[in-house]
């Protein structure tokens, strides 16, 4: 069933696919660790029946936790998994995995596209090196409608990902102790790299046995029966729909403290201001 799901998955990818990466790219997204590529463990799932490799493998090799910080408030960073830069699949500018790449990849730069993010994202110092954003993008109706589909199905990956990995469709972390901590380490160093975020949080991570816990979930998923089980949440509709709706709506912020990961009940969102 699952590879049915991952085929149904590029079907609908190649519908109208007339997109193709520019000759004189030399692939700065798949180099620059300050790009993030979100992985779902389906990503891992799927690399891992093209590749006859693990998902546990999979994940010590070419991934690591790292953070990205949430559009709805910039105190508040989300945990999530992310591929190792630059990615251990680019051979001289090509992928050798590109039948079965993340779709987080697939959907670049075309999901930015119909969602209208494309003029901001050109504007971004760090896509300055984009040749496929310095050339308008044609896309039909019908691709429109393939790719929002795929976008959903991505998401509901992720939610699902996160909720069995981190307990939570959404494991959002309050940035100012880290912040705080990394200024008293680096006092000369005015900007902060998420990096640097990455770094101090994978220490508090392990040490609080948090990452030994991803592990022996992921090692679980090199079993075909939890594949399986996993993939069934991913069918139940209602169960589904209430994690999307957590996902979008966190209402817990974790801290990490000295010797324990905190939870707060917070909303990303500040309250509205009424006038009078």
């Amino acid at each position: 069933m699952l590879n049915n799901y991952f085929q149904h998955q590029a079907h609908i990818f190649d519908i109208e696919c007339n997109f193709r990466c520019p000759d004189d790219c030399n692939a700065p997204g798949c180099r620059k660790a300050d790009i993030i590529v979100e992985v779902t463990l389906f990503d891992l799932i799927r690399l891992g029946r093209f590749l006859t490799t693990s998902v546990s493998d999979l994940f010590s090799q070419y991934c690591h936790l790292g953070l990205m910080i949430c559009e709805d408030n910039i105190r508040y960073k989300k945990l999530l998994i992310k591929m190792k830069k630059p990615c251990l699949f680019l051979s001289g500018n090509e992928c050798v995995v590109h039948d079965a790449k993340p779709l987080n990849c697939k959907l670049f730069p075309e999901s930015y596209h119909i969602m209208g993010l494309l003029p901001k994202l050109s504007k971004n110092p760090l896509f300055y090196t984009f040749p496929c954003l310095k050339k308008p993008i044609v896309i039909s109706e019908k691709r429109k409608k393939a790719l929002k589909k795929l976008r959903r199905m991505s998401l509901l990956e992720q939610a699902l990902s996160h909720a069995y990995l981190f307990g939570v469709p959404s494991f959002i972390i309050d940035e100012k102790p880290l912040r705080k901590k990394l200024r008293r380490n680096h006092p000369k160093h005015r900007n902060l790299s998420l990096q640097d975020y990455d770094n101090l949080m994978n220490k508090f991570l392990k040490s609080y046995s948090f990452i030994e816990s991803v592990m022996k979930k992921m090692s679980r998923l090199d079993a075909e029966s939890e594949i399986k089980n996993l993939f069934e949440k991913l069918k139940d509709r209602v169960m589904m729909e209430h994690l999307m709706e957590k996902m979008v709506r966190p209402v817990v912020v974790h801290r990490l403290e000295r010797n324990d990961i905190k939870q707060l009940k917070r909303s990303l969102y500040p309250p509205a201001i009424c006038f009078m």
